[in-house]
This record gives C-alpha cells, sequence and structure tokens, in this order.
C-alpha cells in the first residue's frame, strides 16, 4: 500500500536526492552555530512548504488532460520523463567524476554544493543571530530559496504528477526530515565518509527505476 500510495518513491528519491545537497549543508553549517532544534524546524517549514507547493503544481499537470478534453495522461508522461533526465543526469555526471573521488563529500565538493552553501550561509548571515526567531526565519529562508527549482523540488513535482498527492507529500516530508536531522546531528561528520561519486550514481538508478515504474504502471 505504501508503494503505491506514492510514500515509498518520494521517501526514497528525496532522501538520496538532499544527501550532500546544498540545503544538506546548509542546514549542517547553521546547526554548527545555532541551536540545533531550531535550525530543524525552521528547515523543515520551508521544505514542507516546498513539498505541498511541488505537489499541488504536479497535480495541476496531471489535470492537463481534463482541461483539453482528451484521455492522453499527459502528467505522467511529464512526470516519466522528468525522473529519466534526472536519472541520466546524475548518472553521467557521477561517472564523470575522477575514480579517486571515492574520498568525500566534503573533500570533493569545495567547488560545488558545499562552497554555494558555505558562501550562502557567509553572505546572508554575516551578522551573529540573537533571538529564536532570527534562526528560524533565516534557516526557513535559506533553506526555502535553496530548494527552489531543485533536483528535489522537480522530482516531487513528477512524482505527484503521477501518484497519490497524500503518499507523494508525506514520503517526501518524511524523507527530508531524515536527510535535515542527520545533516544537522552530523553533517559534517558524514561528509566525511560519503562518497560523491556513490551518492549520485545511486540516485540516478533510482530515477530510471522509479521512471520505469511509473511508465509500467501508466500503460
Amino acid at each position: 500500500m505504501l508503494a503505491k500510495s506514492g510514500f515509498t518513491a518520494a521517501f526514497t528519491l528525496i532522501f538520496v536526492s538532499e544527501i550532500g545537497d546544498k540545503t544538506f549543508f546548509i542546514a549542517a553549517l547553521l546547526a554548527m552555530q545555532y541551536q540545533r532544534a531550531l535550525v530543524l524546524l525552521g528547515s523543515m517549514a520551508a521544505l514542507s512548504l516546498m513539498t505541498i507547493v511541488s505537489v499541488i503544481i504536479g497535480r495541476i499537470f496531471q489535470s492537463v488532460p481534463a482541461q483539453f478534453q482528451t484521455t492522453l495522461p499527459i502528467g505522467e508522461y511529464a512526470a516519466i520523463a522528468l525522473l529519466a533526465f534526472f536519472g541520466f543526469k546524475s548518472i553521467k555526471d557521477a561517472w564523470q567524476l575522477p575514480d579517486n573521488t571515492n574520498g568525500n563529500l566534503q573533500g570533493n565538493s569545495e567547488s560545488g554544493e558545499l562552497a554555494e552553501a558555505e558562501e550562502l550561509v557567509k553572505e546572508k548571515v554575516s551578522k551573529k543571530l540573537t533571538s529564536p526567531l532570527e534562526v528560524l526565519w533565516k534557516s526557513f529562508s535559506l533553506v526555502f530559496f535553496a530548494e527552489w527549482g531543485d533536483r528535489s523540488m522537480l522530482a516531487t513535482i513528477a512524482l505527484g504528477a503521477a501518484q497519490s498527492p497524500f503518499g507523494v507529500a508525506s514520503g517526501a516530508i518524511a524523507g527530508h526530515l531524515v536527510a535535515t536531522s542527520l545533516a544537522i546531528v552530523g553533517g559534517a561528520f558524514l561528509a566525511n565518509y560519503l562518497s560523491e561519486k556513490l551518492v549520485g550514481l545511486i540516485g540516478g538508478v533510482l530515477f530510471l527505476l522509479f521512471a520505469a515504474a511509473t511508465f509500467f504502471g501508466v500503460f
């Protein structure tokens, strides 16, 4: 039942997509400076809102056939294409990484997600935050705008167009919660042991698997 509802697909894709992502590092960097509970609350508020917006956009795509009086499942076709695109792109990007990138995300991301997160945090949090509301707002705003248009947002839109909106939303939020909690509790530690190439390959394969599953579910 969980698999059919979209919960499993959403949870798995979001969790894998978020590990080592820019929002993952933003949460980790903020948690090193401020109270972890506040950072988690602000980050999850942003990610939950983004998830709900993404699912709504997905449902709009899904309703397109009815508006044009056609029986073609345009929403499902778009979902399959988007999932397949991210699958091939993730595998291609990971495959192009040097073979010696079996080290760590922190060491291999100096010019990538980690560097972007560090630059963003330094720029937007130039002054020490003194009140809990400031920490909540900065956590929310930084994560929300970093997530906008990101791969996990587009994946949620694709799944929302093809599967149950409640299953996708709950699965995606659960995936964000687990990934963000890991970032806040031990993001810097995990970055030393996670392989960027392996994470990219696993993510790409999962995107392709769920694209195939959606394809066979449609036809």
